[in-house]
């Protein structure tokens, strides 16, 4: 009897088999949306093929470019036998495994393993309430954050956030965040990856070390399609992709689980160069797909609200006393118990600061720290000046569009002209600083063409590749430092009095801080260089700096500035420019801009004026 039941038993499920599958290519389920989106294919010149890089993910040999093929595997794969340290097909693939049961209406009795068993113990042990979309504030000062990054939160029930996990898409590599790395990464050098990865690593990384604050978007899904998100972010756990950090990176990646959950939305169809978080909130938030942003301010934003209630010797003393030069006995005296509070507040979260940044050492933290927290902890005040911290008023999910057009008018050395400018992305100083860090300045492939009246002459008269512009404040409690860095070619004067094109490339190191409560001064210095086989050695360079005040006043933007750069070779080559620019948001996505100004270069002077009208989309 056992000889003749197996060969039955087998033949019966081979045939189970052969009749899912027909049925599948009957209803053409490898041509079905949802299909292509849980494999990641996109339609190429040949036909479609995967995002995904990795080979162990696909069953079939062909099936990163074989929908069809893939499929078949797929159903094959179900029924395989379920060995030991071996992750089943039907649970590897969860998302495949639930779409493929509902629309073949599978009997799972039929096959041998039913990997929703081993699904069930993963989300009861997360217990799954609801998921937020979290958005560390960008970095300016690293070349790899610039745009900022984005990462699930899994909300948990009867658990706070920060006890919480989080589901983080990221470049797995050794090397430091630097140039090399950001270039690396610009060519998918990387390999990126879902990981889970508990929500309080997250919060020390971007809010105490990178001191960047960070919003959490609740995402508007049912329980079914909260599972169905689940089950896709486990199948991706599973492999990799290349990661590219301007458009096959975490803001694009991120919108395959959430399309999974809403597959109506079709988030993953539109792809730019350049995908931006900013940008993702945007369109996340049309889409209905986000409550309320929830601000978490970071531990620098602490620190500065903290300090706006101290006086100057009061900030004197937090500083002796966290770099060991004054005791804790020696407080400033006629201190409120909420100044002495908040006092003693700042100088913890200082410490810290001093700790992350390597400027003392664990046992000198300890021992203060210790010192600090005992003299708070006698003050009888449970709220100290600066316990809530005010939320910014520019929020990520309402900025600008990202690609920028514009025309204007005006004239240049006793000329009339028209001209008109194209921006492929992201954002510059003069715009709303919505999502962005505030007057920051990040832009890539950005032209002007200008059409001269009385020449009757069309010229470019730039066009960038990245124009880049960091001015974190500086703080003496936080030394940050600001840098300057535009490369493209533009038109470039000449002793002759004549313009030619030229590699252009600008650098500049300098520092920012607030003169009022609404205007930020800066100074750079650096060197503005073109090169052009007209010149001597094929290069003209120039060495100085700028100075500036921008002053933000609601839907009003002004910058005044001032810059002169020598030539070593040529004394009579001085460029100098006095610059006035002005900026009224008449709305989210359209502004009106001015501008005026006075320069001069080899003895010779002009004066120049324009207008323009921004639209962004």
């Amino acid at each position: 009897m056992f000889i003749l039941i197996i060969p039955f038993k087998l033949f019966s499920q081979t045939e189970y088999e052969t009749s899912l599958i027909k049925k599948a290519e009957e209803l053409s389920l490898y041509e079905d949306d949802y299909w292509l989106l849980l494999c990641h294919y996109k339609k190429s010149i040949t036909g479609y093929k995967s995002l995904l890089d990795d080979k162990n993910f696909f069953l079939a040999p062909d099936g990163k470019k074989n929908p069809k093929a893939e499929l078949e595997a797929t159903i094959h794969s179900f029924f395989d036998e379920k060995k030991e340290d071996v992750i089943h097909p039907t649970y590897k693939y969860s998302s495949r495994y639930k779409w493929l049961c509902n629309k073949l209406n599978i009997d799972k009795n039929q096959l041998p393993y039913d990997g929703d068993t081993e699904y069930a113990k993963i989300k009861e042990m997360l217990k799954v309430k609801s998921f937020y979309l979290v958005f560390p504030a960008a970095y300016m000062n690293s070349p790899v954050s610039m745009f900022g990054h984005l990462f699930f939160l899994i909300e948990s029930e009867n658990t706070p956030h920060l006890a919480g996990m989080s589901i983080n898409y990221g470049a797995i590599a050794t090397d430091p965040p630097s140039l090399i790395y950001a270039i690396k990464g610009i060519f998918g050098a990387y390999p990126g990856r879902y990981e889970i990865v508990p929500y309080y690593k997250q919060i020390t990384q971007y809010s105490y070390l990178d001191m960047r604050d960070t919003w959490e978007y609740k995402l508007n899904l049912s329980d079914d399609q909260n599972d169905t998100m689940l089950r896709h972010i486990l199948e991706m756990s599973f492999t990799y992709t290349d990661y590219f950090f301007l458009d096959e990176n975490c803001a694009y990646c991120i919108l395959f689980p959430i399309e999974a959950a809403r597959p109506d939305t079709k988030l993953t169809e539109e792809r730019s160069l350049v995908v931006e978080p900013v940008q993702v909130i945007r369109k996340l938030k049309k889409h209905g797909l986000l409550g309320n942003a929830e601000f978490r301010p970071s531990m620098y934003s602490k620190m500065m609200h903290e300090k706006s209630f101290m006086n100057y010797s009061q900030k004197k003393f937090v500083k002796k006393l966290c770099l060991g030069k004054a005791e804790i006995s020696n407080i400033p005296e006629g201190l409120s118990d909420e100044e002495k509070a908040n006092l003693l507040e700042f100088a913890s979260d200082y410490l810290k600061f001093l700790l992350s940044d390597n400027k003392i050492t664990q046992k000198e933290y300890q021992k203060r720290f210790i010192e600090v927290l005992t003299e708070r902890n006698k003050i009888k005040c449970e709220k100290s000046l600066a316990f809530e911290i005010p939320v910014p008023t520019s929020q990520p999910q309402n900025p600008h569009g990202s690609h920028m057009i514009s025309t204007g008018t005006g004239f240049d050395d006793g000329d009339f002209f028209t001209d008109a400018s194209f921006r492929l992305l992201a954002h510059n100083m003069m715009d709303r600083d919505d999502g962005y860090s505030p007057n920051s300045q990040i832009e890539f492939c950005t032209a002007n063409l200008r059409y001269n009246v009385f020449e009757k002459k069309i010229s470019l008269r730039y066009a960038d590749i990245v124009n880049i512009v960091s001015m974190p404040v500086y703080d003496s409690f936080i030394p940050k430092k600001g840098f300057l860095l535009r490369a493209g070619v533009a038109q470039n004067l000449c002793r002759d009095g004549n313009e030619n094109l030229a590699f252009h490339l600008k650098g500049a190191a300098g520092i920012s801080c607030f003169i009022l409560k609404c205007t930020q001064a800066y100074f750079f210095i650096g060197a503005d260089n073109f090169f052009s086989g007209k010149y001597n050695y094929n290069s003209d360079i120039l060495a100085g700096g700028e100075i500036g005040f921008i002053t933000t006043a609601g839907i009003w933007k002004q910058k005044i500035s001032g810059s002169v750069y020598q030539s070593p070779f040529d004394i009579e080559h001085t460029r100098f420019e006095a610059r006035a620019e002005e900026r009224l948001s008449l709305h989210q996505h359209l502004s009106l801009n001015a501008f005026y100004s006075f320069s001069g270069d080899f003895r010779r002077t002009k004066h120049s004026a324009g207008g323009s009208i921004r639209v962004f989309f």
